[in-house]
Order: C-alpha cells, then structure tokens, then sequence
C-alpha cells in the first residue's frame, strides 16, 4: 500500500488570538504541525506535502530546523479547504495514487488511523467521529450506511446541528478524481468558500464510492481552535505518554504531576517521582532514579544513575551510576562519569567530572576537568571567564581541593596535589605539591575591644 499526504496548515487560527500560526502552536514541546507530519510518516506516507499560507515563512522555517521530510505549497489566498487542496496539484498531478488530506490542527492522530484509511477501498473516504458536544465540526448526514452530505455548521439547519457524528476533516481520495471534482466546486455557502467536503457531492453524482468510517477514539480526530482546547490536546497527549512509559516497564509516582516530552525515551526499571519536567531529546536509561522537582532537558542519563529532587539539568550527560543533587545546576557541556558526583548548590558548565570525582557542596565548576577520585571542597569557583575569553582549569586526579579555593583560568592542577582552604591559585601546581596562596595572619591584641569602644562613642 503507498500513498501520499496533504496537511492543511495555511490557517491563522483567528480563536488562538496570536501572531503566530495556528499550527506552530505547541504541545509539550512541538507545534501541533510536527505531530501531525510524524504520525503520517510512521503511516508510511511516501510523501508529505504541507499548504502553507499565513506565516508562511515560520512554517518553511520550522520544517527547515526540525529536518522533517516535507514539501510546501502556498496558499496565497484561504479560500476554503477544497482551495487548500488545488494548490498541491501542481506537485500530484502526474500521480494516481492514494492520498491523505490531514489538519495541522489535529495534534492526536495516530499513524494507525491514517494507515487505515488509506488502506481502504473507495474513491473517497470519510473519517468521522461522535462527541456529544459536536459544536463547530461539520456534521455528517446518513441515511442509514449511506452518507448523504457533510454540512459545516454555519451552513446547518437546527435538525442537522443535533447530529452528533461529526466530520473530523480527515479524508482519502483517489488522487484523479479529487481534483477533477475541485475544479466544479462552488462556494455558495455562508462563508463565500470552498469546501472540501463538498467534494463528496460531485462524487455521489458521478456514481463514485464514498464511505464513512467512524473512529472509536474521538481523541484522535479532535481539532484544536483556540488555546484552551490546546490544554485539553496537551493533558490528553502526556497521558499517553505516560502510559506507555508505564507499560513498558518504567515507575512514575504521582504522574499527575509529570510533564514528559513526546521524544523523550527513559528504560525499564527506572524511577520517575513527579512532579518533574523532562523534555526535548533526552535519553534516561535502565534502574535510573530521577527525585521530584527537577528538569531534565536535552540530557542523556544512563543506566543506575540518580538524579536526586531539585535539580536542573540541560545538555548534559550522566553516565553509568552517575549521581547529582539535591539542588545541582548541570549546563550545557557537563558530563558527569561512573561513580562521580556532584551535590547540593554545585554549578557546572562544560565540566567534565571523571570517574570517582566529587564536588558535594556550594561550588561552580566551569570550563574545567576534574581528575578520577578527586575531591572538591565547599566553596571551589573555577574562575574561567575574564570579561572577555573563556579559559580552562584542568585539575589532576586524587586532587584535594580545600574549602573556598578560586582557580584563576587558565591554570593547571598536577595529580595528587593539595591545595590548602582559601586559596587562589594563579599558577599551575606541580604533582604531590601542597598549594598555599593567602595572605598572612595578622593578629591585633585588644584592637578588637577598642574598635567596640569607639562604636559605642560614635553613637552617643
């Protein structure tokens, strides 16, 4: 079975109140367009091609940063769905396949409902629903099996708006027929356009095969016109998500309060305790424990690490047994390796922590190498920026690094070094050597006492 797709996406989603499309509108993390051209790939869909119209730039753009297999017409003018349509003939007008017609706006379709459709015999068929609140969908009249007509509801009468099988706006046509038919479409109707749906008439006319298939899930189908109805496709979607993780093995405590991103993948026997947010690409691997109140973006975790509650990590790669937190700050760069670990008010940025390292407390490692099992104490800044270049820090292994140390960048550290609390170091320290770089104590017998006494005598 081949076929090919059109997504309608040149609307501008007047409900939505926004400058931006209707279809970039996001939904846990992807605009409504992106789900959509997905699941028609993983239907099988040998090519997709996308009616551009307002916005176009930020459509073609879109689909030029996600990389995703697409093709674009431009609708200068919305007159109409069956208009939308006409304007990919230039590209299928030597085809004499199957083809698809799906909304922008339907972010839930699933791959097996287009699979379906497209596979089915027919010139033309309908993909319909019911809801008991079917108000602004098109509604589809029956007479029995047979299907009559689908009637928009600005164009209904009182009888037809109490139909409850409503027309979700998802089609497959031969491809020959359909443009043929939208050439003679009219568009006397209320809004002075014209509509696909009026496509099965001129069918019916000419004796050609229309059928209705109603979807068991109407979840799928649901068009989404305005922001709140954006909440609803969103709730419904990361429950599904959800789901899935939970049947393939993942545990997720209080998953009401888990927000969890349609690409992110998270391995069997892993831990989630929500409320978290995780997003973009990530990749959490197997018997992983991810503490609640933390955010995960773009980050690889990998098999038996922790990620305690309260952390934000972004860009950053945890490997085999890994542990961060509570309260770390990983950014971009940070890659934390087997048995290292950083705990509570640690930042890091482009730190490379190696195997047995530790930063437990109150410290910012930046632009840095931090050796295997060495130690850094409370209170450590990398100093690696100077108003105007980043510079590295490179610290040996079984390093002990004392309280409140500052690494003035560029410097290096040699292998079994100390370097003593409260020190700024500004040159490089040699293996084994003790590092000491404060100023001297001075103390100040009774100078304490009279510093108060003349306090005291000021406030008088």
């Amino acid at each position: 079975m081949s076929f090919k797709v059109i997504v309608l996406a040149a609307g501008k989603g007047t409900r939505f109140k926004s400058d931006l499309p209707k279809v970039l509108h996001k939904i846990l993390g992807k605009p409504m367009l992106w789900y959509v051209i997905k699941a028609a790939e993983k239907a099988g869909a040998e090519e997709i091609i996308v009616v551009t119209g307002h916005g176009k730039d930020l459509v073609e753009n879109f689909l030029k940063e996600e990389k995703l297999n697409a093709k674009t017409v431009f609708q200068k003018q919305q007159l109409g769905t069956g208009h939308a349509v006409l304007c990919a003939e230039s590209i299928l007008k030597d085809y004499d396949g199957k083809v698809v017609v799906l909304n922008g706006d339907t972010p839930l379709i699933s791959p097996e409902e287009i699979k379906n459709i497209a596979s089915m015999d027919g010139d033309m068929i309908v993909l319909t629903g019911e809801t008991e609140n079917p108000y602004g969908y098109g509604r589809v009249v029956r007479d029995g099996k047979e299907v009559l007509k689908i009637v928009e509801e600005k164009d209904a009468t009182e009888k037809e708006k109490a139909i409850r099988e409503i027309n979700s706006g998802i089609y497959a046509f031969k491809t020959k027929p359909l443009f043929e038919a939208l050439k003679n479409l009219k568009n006397d109707n209320a809004q002075g356009e014209y509509y696909l749906p009026d496509v099965l008439k001129i069918f019916k006319k000419r004796g050609l095969k229309v059928t209705a298939v109603k979807t068991e899930n109407f979840n799928s189908i649901m068009g989404v016109n305005n922001r709140h109805e954006l909440s609803k496709a969103e709730k419904i979607l990361r429950e599904r998500i959800i789901k899935n993780l939970q049947l393939s093995g993942v545990t997720i405590h209080n998953p009401e309060s888990c927000y969890i991103e349609s690409e992110v993948t998270v391995g069997k026997d892993t831990e989630i305790y929500g409320p978290v947010h995780i997003k973009g690409k990530t990749a959490i691997g197997k018997r992983c424990r991810i503490g609640g109140f933390t955010e995960i973006a773009d980050s690889v975790i990998e098999d038996d690490a922790e990620v305690k509650s309260h952390c934000h990590i972004e860009k950053a790669h945890l490997k085999k047994g890994a542990s961060v937190g509570p309260f770390s700050r990983l950014r971009e760069g940070t890659v934390i390796e087997t048995g290292a670990r950083t705990g509570s008010f640690v930042e890091t940025k482009k730190a490379h922590l190696k195997k047995g390292a530790k930063a437990n407390h109150l410290t910012y490692l930046g632009d840095c190498t931090i050796g295997e099992n060495t130690n850094i104490g409370a209170g450590t800044i990398t100093c690696n920026y100077d108003g105007f270049n980043k510079w590295r820090t490179e610290i040996g292994k079984n390093v002990f690094v004392g309280s409140n140390t500052l690494f003035i960048a560029p410097v290096t550290v040699g292998d079994n070094a100390i370097t003593a609390a409260g020190s700024v170091i500004t040159k490089n320290v040699p293996e084994n050597a003790l590092a000491i770089a404060r100023a001297k104590q001075v103390n100040l017998e009774g100078r304490a006492e009279k510093i108060r006494e003349k306090n005291k005598r000021k406030k008088r």
